[in-house]
């Protein structure tokens, strides 16, 4: 699997895909894209930020739909998939430094960055800190301030790895982070995951969760990205709910906002086409 080391040390696993790209990065492109130039990247890329405990895998079924316009990177923050799970907490300010390094190292200019949940604050962290690399920004299922319902909601999810491990973690999770139509009828795939997520090193799970439960607000990171912005969420998101969506919007002062219907927290698993679709219709405007 490719990997990128960053300036800390931290090795944070990548794939390329799309337009321009091979599907599944090699090593050999792996090294071609550490030394490339911003000029010579692909002149536009989406790049996908993780929700907190995923990894590339979830937003395959986006990326491939978008790919056929743009070319595509997604990755694994510091704690998840592939990269690194050194000593933690992992907060948000964190993720979004590493995102920027990143980009620097693989040699790409201006992106559209896409992030789920934690990953749209990551994104909205990293496009106030450096708007200048930043085409647009999508939060999905995102919020911009850690309030007492997300606060409450964390250190459950906490206590359960404690008591029983990323396994029991994912237990409590699950009802909140699906939505009821995709739960009705997909009980057994999403049961499925189960096993995989029991496997997940209990120890930097801990650590994605204690660096958002300390977060505080993002709200003013609007007053230095004022580029394109587009706010989209699951009507039966039960974890972030549309409410988190509209004061984005709100503190943003423009953009749109987009609540799919019958989905829920995970709404690029859920209905990627929809979503695809929804994304396919931003950027086009964002150009």
């Amino acid at each position: 699997m490719p990997k990128l080391e960053l300036p800390s040390g931290v090795k944070l696993h990548w794939v390329r895909g799309g337009r321009g790209n091979e599907s599944e990065a090699s090593p050999e492109a792996a090294l071609e894209a550490t030394s490339a130039t911003p000029s010579e990247a692909p002149s536009e890329t989406i790049v996908f930020v993780n929700g907190l405990t995923m990894d590339t895998s979830a937003w395959r079924a986006v990326a491939e739909r978008l790919g056929e316009r743009c070319a595509t990177l997604r990755y694994d923050c510091r704690g998840q998939g592939e990269s690194d799970k050194p000593d933690g907490p992992y907060p948000p300010e964190t993720h979004a430094q590493d995102l920027l390094e990143l980009l620097a190292g693989l040699g790409l200019g201006r992106v559209h960055l896409v992030g789920l949940s934690n990953g749209g604050l990551v994104a909205l962290l990293a496009a106030a800190r450096a708007p200048e690399r930043v085409r647009s920004l999508a939060m999905i299922d995102s919020f911009g301030a850690h309030d007492a319902p997300l606060r409450l909601i964390l250190d459950s999810w906490r206590g359960a790895l404690e008591a029983g491990g990323a396994g029991l973690r994912f237990d409590v999770a699950a009802p909140w982070v699906w939505g009821q139509a995709f739960l009705n009828a997909h009980l057994g795939e999403v049961l499925a995951l189960r096993e995989r997520a029991a496997e997940a090193d209990p120890a930097a799970v801990g650590h994605l969760i204690a660096g958002l439960a300390g977060f505080g607000s993002a709200l003013d990171a609007f007053e230095r990205y004022r580029g394109p912005f587009l706010a989209l969420v699951g009507a039966d998101d039960l974890l972030t709910p549309p409410r988190y969506s509209r004061a984005l919007v709100e503190a943003a002062g423009r953009g749109k906002l987009v609540v799919l219907p019958e989905a829920g927290h995970a709404a690029p698993l859920e209905r990627p086409a929809a979503v695809a679709q929804a994304l396919a219709a931003f950027l086009e405007g964002a150009r």
